[in-house]
């Protein structure tokens, strides 16, 4: 065998054994029971425990909270009772740059309020944003935050994007069953 052949043979099998077939929508379809959720990881994500990220680092987690117990007031004020703990969730986290911004939206169907911090990690780092997708749904609160890494925000931002507009909650269970 000569050596131009070899090769071509190597090239080959190494061709075929790094490419992955893509996963069906079916095998990214996560179904979160415990958080009442269900939505499609896109393809090439890792998911895990109601958390998405992507391959530049950009991550899409999902909160729930019970608002059965929950002070009537703050609960006939949300979406608003809730920006002061969004905003210190954004600054433990990220160097937070000017004020959010507010805009209506729909999460599954429901209405919804997005919120949009502009952020960056350190000081030196190039700007990035936060995105929080705040529902309420029966007597449950969903947040949806989407952290964008800097060199993942043109390209992940449309992607999480996707990911919330096909969002979908599980029916929920009645008492006893």
């Amino acid at each position: 065998m000569t050596r131009r052949a070899a090769a071509a043979i190597v090239l080959a099998l190494a061709a075929g054994c790094g490419a992955r077939p893509a996963k069906s929508e079916a095998e990214r379809t996560i179904t979160d029971a415990a958080r009442g959720v269900r939505y499609i990881a896109p393809e090439g994500w890792k998911s895990f425990d109601g958390e998405v990220r992507s391959p530049e680092g950009s991550l899409l987690t999902v909160r729930v909270y019970d608002l059965v117990e929950a002070d009537k007031k703050f609960v006939a004020g949300l979406p608003d009772t809730l920006v002061p703990q969004l905003t210190e969730w954004a600054k433990y986290y990220f160097i937070v740059e000017g004020a959010y911004t507010e805009e209506p939206t729909t999460v599954a169907g429901l209405p919804a309020t997005e919120f949009n911090y502009s952020v960056r990690i350190r000081r030196q780092d190039p700007p990035s944003k936060v995105t929080y997708w705040v529902v309420k749904r029966e007597q449950r609160l969903f947040v949806l935050r989407a952290a964008y890494a800097p060199q993942g925000l043109v390209t992940d931002e449309p992607t999480i994007r996707e990911v919330v507009a096909h969002w979908s909650f599980l029916e929920t269970p009645e008492k006893g069953e």
